[in-house]
């Protein structure tokens, strides 16, 4: 066998191979995903808790509903940016809330509102410290799909703040305040809310599937060329 052919046969193994595995990562995908809708459903036909969890409870909560009375903390309000909503900017409406009884305050995500045209004009979020009762779904941050480390932003005098993707650290910091460890996405028939589509921040397990259909049809179309070549040569040879 030639160096060349030897060369050929090597680079079409390991395209092949490169093609079944990426179509093997997304049926992994689809499988993963398909556990996480799957854990939603199911939260959805729990009771909601009525306290909040310890931060150790997280995990096994996540998805679930809580129901709490307490206030709404309006002095201090951050508006998470870069969030899409029917292809408008705008941002996520981040509002401390204090349950009764609590030694710690709960992010509560009010929901989507448009951004300006002038980034300098904020929108109006201002919220009743009436003591109420609100409910929303256990979950966590909005992360981005890729993080790049940034230096830390000086704080604001004036509130509301933009920030980009802050962790709880960030605003326990930067709020001054402690804060649970995770956020409640307030459900849409609460009042003081904004725009409140809220949907599972993850592809669907469907379209990992149909990714995954594409690369092995890539890798069944690299075979079929590869039989063509070989019986073109085969031919070729024996004539």
């Amino acid at each position: 066998m030639s160096i060349g052919r030897a060369v050929l046969i090597s680079g079409f193994l390991g395209l092949l191979v490169l093609l079944l595995s990426l179509g093997q990562w997304q049926l992994r995908r689809a499988a993963e995903k398909t556990r996480v809708f799957d854990r939603i459903s199911a939260a959805e036909n729990l009771p909601a808790l009525t306290a909040p969890i310890d931060d150790r409870q997280l995990e096994e909560n996540r998805y679930r509903r809580l129901r709490l009375r307490g206030q709404y903390d309006a002095s201090q309000q951050v508006l998470l940016d870069n969030m899409i909503h029917e292809g408008q900017a705008g941002y996520h409406v981040l509002t401390l809330f204090r349950p009764v009884g609590a030694a710690r305050w709960l992010v509560v995500n009010r929901g989507w509102v448009r951004a300006a045209p002038d980034r300098l004009t904020l929108p109006e979020i201002a919220v009743s410290e009436a003591v109420r009762e609100i409910q929303g779904r256990i979950d966590t941050l909005p992360r981005p799909g890729l993080v790049l480390e940034t230096a830390v932003a000086e704080e604001e005098a004036s509130w509301p703040q933009v920030v980009f993707f802050p962790t709880i650290d960030e605003l326990e910091t930067r709020l001054g305040k402690p804060l649970f460890r995770y956020p409640l996405w307030l459900d849409e028939e609460y009042p003081d809310g904004f725009v409140r589509a809220w949907a599972p921040r993850t592809m669907a397990p469907e379209q990992h599937i149909g990714y995954a259909i594409q690369w092995f049809g890539l890798a069944s179309v690299l075979v079929i060329m590869a039989v063509v070549v070989a019986v073109s040569s085969a031919r070729r040879n024996s004539d």
